[in-house]
């Protein structure tokens, strides 16, 4: 039975009878994208380059880009701070240098072996290195070590082929027999053996057991350059590829000579055979095991080796650490930031296409490049969070927003009064950009939500509220008018003792449209709109009838979204609001989409939605005292009954 996916087969053209499996899938449903991936541009002493790096706590940077250290444009500060807002936040940083970075390297035994780091940076200085024997015999184990990371394991690496004989007994040995290995003879001898003499036993089995302990346990400078096994009455003879320099590994063990003097003892050959090869083979081998990965293990995410010309041979357990990695952040400059929107992308613009939900450049202070923030963010559905200069006033900050020209809702700027967090990893309390603590509060927040009056978990301080000065009510209606947004003492946030934002404001001067909810809820919903379940409609048909599916299915894929939205179980609190209002409006039939437009072939879908709006202004109005009535009553009141009344003259 013929069985396809409907619309891949003619079914107004079958030929041959029989019975045909027509799969229909099911309508495909809009699935919000994530809104608490933050986007964070600036150096850092690990990670590659010019790409997105995906963290999620201070641990993750630690190891991916390496610990916060206190300077300008430092990412993994920004993720330290932002993290004690809350945990339910991500990040994609984006690492540029100043081109001098640098890889850190270690030379295994004067250049057998160069291991590199696979990025540069100063945390490549912590790896280390070292050689093991490995479980299969002639075989070794290099273990590359990273900082917080499970070490790589690289065993059973291979090395030159040793060369091998063996002596066979076909009978006991008499008095005076020798045999000869690596020029060394061994006498046989009936008792008292002593020096290079074995004693001959009562059997055969005996007298190969007091030979094999014997090799096994001397010292003797030619004995040492082979090992040693028993099967049977055969003794096998290996050359010892880590005696003396090495010099026996491989092509150099055929060297090694076999002679006897017995009529009892058959030997291989006058010299070991069948060694391949130098330590300059193990080198090789090493290499591409640790750069390609073998059967058991894949490539190294730490190192990258490169084998050089040497025949030293290994020196097993010595540990090697690397050094020399730079971070190249002394000359990254705000432009560096910013970088190059043609590819290779850098800096800024590595974030296309990454669906995070804000960003910032670290540090930036250039008002200059703010219109070009703002348009990268309004391209790619990203809300721009910018702090200003270090203890910066309200006037500045006000004349900063409207000399770089800032009017739009997708540019969040944060007045430069910064705040202080502890710093775990270094030990004390510092300064950051507010730009590290507005990542953090939005990444912690569900985009119908304002920052405005939000709990900043991990600010100590600020500049202001560590000189005791507080935010009068003209300072603040400056700040809410302005465009722009600072963070309050705990004296002045109205919910609480805490640190929080004052306005909650975007850059925009469209009052409605002001608020970092409108621009972050926005962002969420086109995003939804331009999903793969949205986009399944293109190619498909559209007719003048009033019923056409492909509208009717259009219409029911952003109802049925906009009706998860309104849901209060994706809302907050229980039985509360949802993400959105009610009512929405989906329109997609021939009232929008006349016959000429879709001859043309466009469909037109008008979504409308109404947003929770923001309590900002919280009225009680009070009458109390001795001769004031009150009255309750069951039914809800009217409008009217809190209106002012008119004296009359009654």
């Amino acid at each position: 039975m013929p069985v396809f996916l409907d619309g891949q087969q003619n079914l107004a053209a079958l030929s041959v009878p029989g019975v045909y499996g027509d799969i229909i899938l099911p309508t495909p449903f809009i699935a919000g994208t994530p809104t608490n991936i933050e986007g964070l541009v600036g150096v850092a002493s690990w990670g590659k380059t010019n790409a997105l790096i995906p963290v999620s706590k201070p641990a993750d940077a630690a190891i991916y880009i390496g610990p916060p250290q206190v300077r300008p444009y430092d990412i993994s500060s920004y993720v330290s701070a932002a993290t004690q807002v809350g945990g339910s936040i991500g990040f994609y940083c984006v690492r540029v240098t100043d081109g001098t970075d640098l890889a850190a390297t270690a030379s295994i035994q004067s250049g057998a072996l160069t291991l590199t780091g696979a990025c540069t940076g100063s945390l490549g200085n912590q790896i280390t290195a070292s050689l093991q024997f490995g479980t299969a015999a002639q075989s070794l184990m290099a273990i590359v070590a990273f900082p917080g990371l499970v070490p790589e394991q690289f065993n059973n690496v291979a090395g030159p082929t040793a060369a091998t004989g063996s002596a066979t007994f076909t009978g006991q040995p008499t008095a005076n027999d020798t045999l000869t290995i690596a020029g060394s003879a061994i006498t046989f001898v009936a008792s008292g053996a002593t020096g290079m003499q074995v004693n001959i036993g009562t059997s055969l089995p005996v007298t190969l057991s007091n030979l094999l302990t014997f090799l096994l346990a001397s010292q003797d400078t030619g004995l040492v350059k082979c090992t040693y096994g028993l099967s049977g009455s055969t003794l096998s003879i290996t050359a010892n590829q880590f005696s003396g320099t090495g010099t026996n590994a491989g092509t150099g063990g055929n060297a090694l000579t076999l002679a006897k003097v017995s009529t009892n003892i058959t030997v291989s050959g006058a010299t070991l055979t069948g060694g391949v090869g130098t330590w300059q083979t193990f080198w090789t081998n090493l290499a591409n095991v640790i750069n390609n990965g073998n059967a058991v293990r894949g490539q190294s995410q730490f190192v990258v080796a490169t084998a050089g010309v040497s025949t030293l041979m290994p020196v097993v357990g010595q540990t090697y650490t690397f050094s020399g990695g730079t971070d190249g952040a002394a000359g990254v400059t705000d432009a560096t930031l910013m970088g190059q929107d043609v590819v290779p992308r850098k800096g800024m613009y590595v974030l296309r296409n990454s669906s995070c939900d804000c960003f910032t450049l670290c540090d930036l202070s250039t008002p200059a490049f703010y219109a070009a923030i703002t348009s990268f963010g309004l391209s790619e559905t990203m809300m721009p969070i910018m702090g200003t200069v270090k203890g910066d006033s309200i006037a500045n900050a006000l004349a900063t927003r409207i000399n770089s020209g800032v009017d739009t809702p997708w540019m969040w700027l944060l007045m430069g009064d910064w705040p202080s967090f502890f710093d775990s990893f270094n030990g004390y309390t510092r300064l950051i950009n507010p730009a590290a603590f507005g990542i953090g509060i939005v990444g912690n927040l569900s985009p119908q939500q304002s920052p405005l009056n939000k709990p900043l978990g991990g600010v100590t301080s600020t500049q202001r509220s560590q000189l005791g000065q507080t935010y009068s009510d003209t300072e603040l209606s400056q700040i809410n008018l302005g465009g722009i947004d600072t963070i309050l003492p705990p004296s002045s946030s109205p919910g609480g003792f805490y640190f929080s934002f004052a306005t909650g404001r975007n850059a925009s001067s469209n009052t409605a449209a002001n608020g970092v909810e409108y621009t972050r809820m926005t962002n969420f919903l086109i995003r939804a709109a331009q999903s793969k379940a949205a986009g399944s409609i293109i190619g498909q048909l559209q007719s003048i009838q009033p019923n056409d599916q492909t509208r009717a299915k259009a219409k029911a894929l952003f109802d049925g979204f906009s009706a998860q939205l309104a849901s209060p179980q994706v809302g907050l609190g229980i039985n509360g609001q949802g993400m959105i209002d009610k009512p929405w409006s989906v329109v997609c039939d021939l009232s929008n989409n006349p016959p000429d437009l879709q001859a043309r072939g466009y469909l037109f879908l008008y979504w409308t939605v109404r947003y929770l709006n923001v309590v900002r202004y919280f009225v009680v109005k009070f009458q109390g005292g001795g001769n004031v009535s009150v009255t309750v009553q069951s039914t809800q009141p009217t409008a009217q009954q809190f209106q002012t009344q008119v004296n009359s003259g009654v």
